[in-house]
Protein backbone atom coordinates (compact mmCIF):
# COMPACT_ATOMS: atom_id res chain seq x y z
CA UNK A 1 0.00 0.00 0.00
CA UNK A 2 1.42 3.18 -0.67
CA UNK A 3 1.99 6.13 1.43
CA UNK A 4 0.06 9.15 1.18
CA UNK A 5 0.40 12.78 2.20
CA UNK A 6 -1.76 14.73 2.94
CA UNK A 7 -1.28 18.38 0.59
CA UNK A 8 -1.26 20.35 3.88
CA UNK A 9 1.72 18.18 5.39
CA UNK A 10 3.56 18.53 1.61
CA UNK A 11 3.33 22.01 1.87
CA UNK A 12 4.44 22.56 5.32
CA UNK A 13 7.33 20.06 4.98
CA UNK A 14 8.24 22.15 1.61
CA UNK A 15 7.99 25.50 3.42
CA UNK A 16 10.08 24.31 6.22
CA UNK A 17 12.35 23.02 3.71
CA UNK A 18 12.65 26.45 1.95
CA UNK A 19 13.18 28.54 5.47
CA UNK A 20 15.66 26.24 6.46
CA UNK A 21 17.63 26.72 2.97
CA UNK A 22 16.90 30.30 3.00
CA UNK A 23 18.02 30.97 6.42
CA UNK A 24 21.55 28.99 5.80
CA UNK A 25 21.79 31.13 2.42
CA UNK A 26 20.97 34.33 4.06
CA UNK A 27 23.07 33.46 6.94
CA UNK A 28 26.34 32.73 4.82
CA UNK A 29 25.82 35.75 3.12
CA UNK A 30 29.15 37.69 5.20
CA UNK A 31 30.72 35.03 5.68
CA UNK A 32 33.29 35.37 2.91
CA UNK A 33 36.91 36.91 2.56
CA UNK A 34 35.17 40.05 1.60
CA UNK A 35 32.84 40.30 4.86
CA UNK A 36 32.50 44.06 6.32
CA UNK A 37 33.67 42.72 9.69
CA UNK A 38 37.25 42.01 7.60
CA UNK A 39 37.29 45.28 5.88
CA UNK A 40 39.41 47.76 7.50
CA UNK A 41 36.82 50.83 9.28
CA UNK A 42 38.42 54.22 9.27
CA UNK A 43 37.05 55.57 12.71
CA UNK A 44 38.90 58.70 13.22
CA UNK A 45 37.98 61.87 10.97
CA UNK A 46 41.66 62.03 9.49
CA UNK A 47 43.02 60.17 6.89
CA UNK A 48 45.19 56.79 6.97
CA UNK A 49 47.65 55.89 4.69
CA UNK A 50 50.47 52.79 4.30
CA UNK A 51 54.03 53.11 1.99
CA UNK A 52 55.20 49.37 3.19
CA UNK A 53 55.94 49.03 6.72
CA UNK A 54 55.20 53.51 6.84
CA UNK A 55 51.98 54.08 8.26
CA UNK A 56 50.23 57.31 8.39
CA UNK A 57 47.08 57.55 10.71
CA UNK A 58 44.74 60.27 11.25
CA UNK A 59 46.23 62.69 9.20
CA UNK A 60 44.22 66.61 9.28
CA UNK A 61 44.31 69.34 9.75
CA UNK A 62 43.15 72.16 12.02
CA UNK A 63 42.44 75.41 11.05
CA UNK A 64 41.33 78.70 12.00
CA UNK A 65 38.78 80.37 9.33
CA UNK A 66 41.86 82.45 7.80
CA UNK A 67 43.32 78.98 6.80
CA UNK A 68 46.15 79.37 9.27
CA UNK A 69 46.33 76.09 10.96
CA UNK A 70 48.72 73.09 12.26
CA UNK A 71 49.01 69.44 10.75
CA UNK A 72 48.23 66.76 13.45
CA UNK A 73 49.08 62.77 12.59
CA UNK A 74 50.98 60.11 14.33
CA UNK A 75 53.38 58.11 11.77
CA UNK A 76 53.93 54.93 13.16
CA UNK A 77 57.66 52.90 11.55
CA UNK A 78 56.16 49.17 11.61
CA UNK A 79 59.55 47.93 10.07
CA UNK A 80 63.00 46.46 11.13
CA UNK A 81 64.66 49.63 9.04
CA UNK A 82 64.39 52.99 10.23
CA UNK A 83 63.23 56.06 7.31
CA UNK A 84 63.25 59.88 7.50
CA UNK A 85 59.78 61.52 6.98
CA UNK A 86 61.45 64.19 3.98
CA UNK A 87 58.57 66.53 2.53
CA UNK A 88 55.13 66.91 3.05
CA UNK A 89 53.58 69.13 0.61
CA UNK A 90 50.52 70.07 -1.50
CA UNK A 91 50.24 67.25 -4.45
CA UNK A 92 50.36 68.88 -7.93
CA UNK A 93 47.15 69.46 -9.58
CA UNK A 94 46.23 66.39 -11.82
CA UNK A 95 47.34 63.79 -9.01
CA UNK A 96 46.20 60.32 -10.26
CA UNK A 97 45.03 58.76 -6.91
CA UNK A 98 40.96 58.01 -7.64
CA UNK A 99 39.38 60.55 -5.97
CA UNK A 100 38.37 63.61 -7.28
CA UNK A 101 39.66 67.04 -6.37
CA UNK A 102 37.66 69.71 -7.82
CA UNK A 103 36.92 70.86 -3.90
CA UNK A 104 40.53 71.13 -2.99
CA UNK A 105 41.16 74.79 -2.16
CA UNK A 106 43.50 76.91 -4.40
CA UNK A 107 47.43 76.91 -2.89
CA UNK A 108 47.91 75.40 0.29
CA UNK A 109 51.51 75.69 1.61
CA UNK A 110 53.05 73.04 4.59
CA UNK A 111 55.98 74.71 6.79
CA UNK A 112 59.62 72.85 5.54
CA UNK A 113 61.29 70.46 7.81
CA UNK A 114 64.61 71.98 9.40
CA UNK A 115 65.83 68.10 8.70
CA UNK A 116 64.45 64.97 7.45
CA UNK A 117 62.44 64.04 10.57
CA UNK A 118 63.82 60.81 11.85
CA UNK A 119 61.34 57.36 12.16
CA UNK A 120 62.57 55.01 13.70
CA UNK A 121 62.37 51.11 13.56
CA UNK A 122 59.47 50.40 15.75
CA UNK A 123 58.13 53.38 17.16
CA UNK A 124 55.14 55.92 16.87
CA UNK A 125 56.27 59.80 16.00
CA UNK A 126 53.63 62.28 16.95
CA UNK A 127 52.82 65.28 14.87
CA UNK A 128 52.61 68.01 16.62
CA UNK A 129 55.00 67.25 19.42
CA UNK A 130 53.82 66.74 22.81
CA UNK A 131 54.68 70.06 24.15
CA UNK A 132 55.73 67.85 27.39
CA UNK A 133 57.72 65.17 25.14
CA UNK A 134 61.32 66.17 24.37
CA UNK A 135 62.59 62.98 24.22
CA UNK A 136 61.53 59.38 23.51
CA UNK A 137 58.98 58.23 26.16
CA UNK A 138 58.66 54.88 27.07
CA UNK A 139 55.84 54.12 24.98
CA UNK A 140 58.35 54.96 21.93
CA UNK A 141 56.87 57.74 20.84
CA UNK A 142 59.45 60.17 18.87
CA UNK A 143 58.77 63.88 19.14
CA UNK A 144 58.75 65.84 16.15
CA UNK A 145 58.33 69.33 14.79
CA UNK A 146 55.25 70.99 14.73
CA UNK A 147 54.23 71.39 10.68
CA UNK A 148 52.49 74.81 9.94
CA UNK A 149 49.55 74.83 7.01
CA UNK A 150 48.60 78.09 5.43
CA UNK A 151 45.86 78.40 2.85
CA UNK A 152 43.10 75.69 3.64
CA UNK A 153 40.52 76.19 5.56
CA UNK A 154 37.51 74.08 7.07
CA UNK A 155 35.46 72.40 5.32
CA UNK A 156 38.25 71.15 2.63
CA UNK A 157 40.66 68.52 1.91
CA UNK A 158 43.96 68.73 0.69
CA UNK A 159 44.94 66.61 -1.96
CA UNK A 160 48.71 65.87 -0.48
CA UNK A 161 51.88 63.76 -0.98
CA UNK A 162 54.23 62.47 1.57
CA UNK A 163 57.60 62.16 1.16
CA UNK A 164 60.25 59.47 2.89
CA UNK A 165 63.56 58.54 2.47
CA UNK A 166 63.04 54.62 1.65
CA UNK A 167 59.44 54.23 1.86
CA UNK A 168 57.39 55.23 -1.53
CA UNK A 169 56.02 58.63 -1.40
CA UNK A 170 51.55 58.42 -0.20
CA UNK A 171 49.39 60.87 -2.62
CA UNK A 172 46.08 61.36 -0.19
CA UNK A 173 43.34 63.60 0.94
CA UNK A 174 43.11 65.25 4.47
CA UNK A 175 40.62 66.85 5.80
CA UNK A 176 40.65 70.12 7.12
CA UNK A 177 38.68 70.95 10.52
CA UNK A 178 38.42 74.10 12.14
CA UNK A 179 40.88 74.58 15.02
CA UNK A 180 38.75 74.48 17.69
CA UNK A 181 37.40 70.99 17.07
CA UNK A 182 39.19 69.19 19.67
CA UNK A 183 38.57 71.06 23.01
CA UNK A 184 42.60 71.13 24.91
CA UNK A 185 42.08 69.47 28.04
CA UNK A 186 41.63 72.28 30.89
CA UNK A 187 44.22 73.51 32.18
CA UNK A 188 45.00 72.72 35.96
CA UNK A 189 44.46 75.22 38.72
Amino acid sequence: MPIMLSSRFARRSALAGAAATLSIALSACSASFDAPTLQPYQAAEGTNADSGSVKVRNMLVLADADGKGELHTVIVNDGAEDDTLVKISQAPAGTQDGQAGSDQPGVVTFSELKTPLDLKAGTATLLPPDASAQTETETGEQPGDPITVTGGKPGQVVNVTITFGKAAPITTYIPVLPDDHYSPAPAAE
